[in-house]
């Protein structure tokens, strides 16, 4: 028998139900560092499973933008403008999104064997100019990145940025 892994949210209307496997996890987004930032920032998406009053209720796709420092030692989870994990959620409430979060950055197997997934398949692009083997670069040193992150290395600022 193969058990999967999953994570549950319970907020004061539902769960929210993580299930642990490839398909229901997305990466994308990847902005690297330019004049204006001294990070590199990527979304990751999680499909989750609604349960309202014992009934399925539907599935919502919702995001964690994650940000990594210059020297790619630090992790920073930020809040994203739109379909945010946190959103609607009380303190409790995001507690148990922070521990689903970490639970996916540093033991969800199956987000690690998708981030290999990613980094062979960038390591197979043809690249033509400077520029985008500079930029390919930086992904996979990025993504190779993930695949050894420790409780130590996340900080939590559960924050939306103001853009303006």
């Amino acid at each position: 028998m193969n058990m999967l892994e999953s994570k549950v949210i319970q907020t004061r209307f539902e769960k929210e139900i993580f299930i642990d496997k490839k398909s229901n996890i997305v990466i994308n987004g990847f902005r690297s560092l330019d004049k204006s930032t001294s990070y590199y920032e990527f979304k990751i998406g999680l499909d989750l499973i609604r349960i309202r009053e014992d009934e399925y209720y539907g599935t919502k796709k919702s995001y964690v933008s994650i940000r990594i420092s210059e020297d790619l030692q630090s992790l920073f989870i930020i809040e994203p403008e739109i379909q945010s994990i946190f959103a609607v959620k009380n303190k409790q409430e995001k507690e148990a999104a922070i521990e689903l979060i970490r639970y996916l950055l540093v033991e969800s197997q199956s987000f690690k064997h998708m981030v290999t997934d990613m980094i062979n398949n960038l390591k197979k692009e043809n690249v033509f100019t400077g520029l985008e083997m500079k930029e390919l670069k930086v992904k996979l040193a990025v993504l190779e990145r993930l695949l050894n992150v420790s409780d130590e290395e996340i900080h939590f600022k559960v924050l939306r940025e103001n853009i303006a």
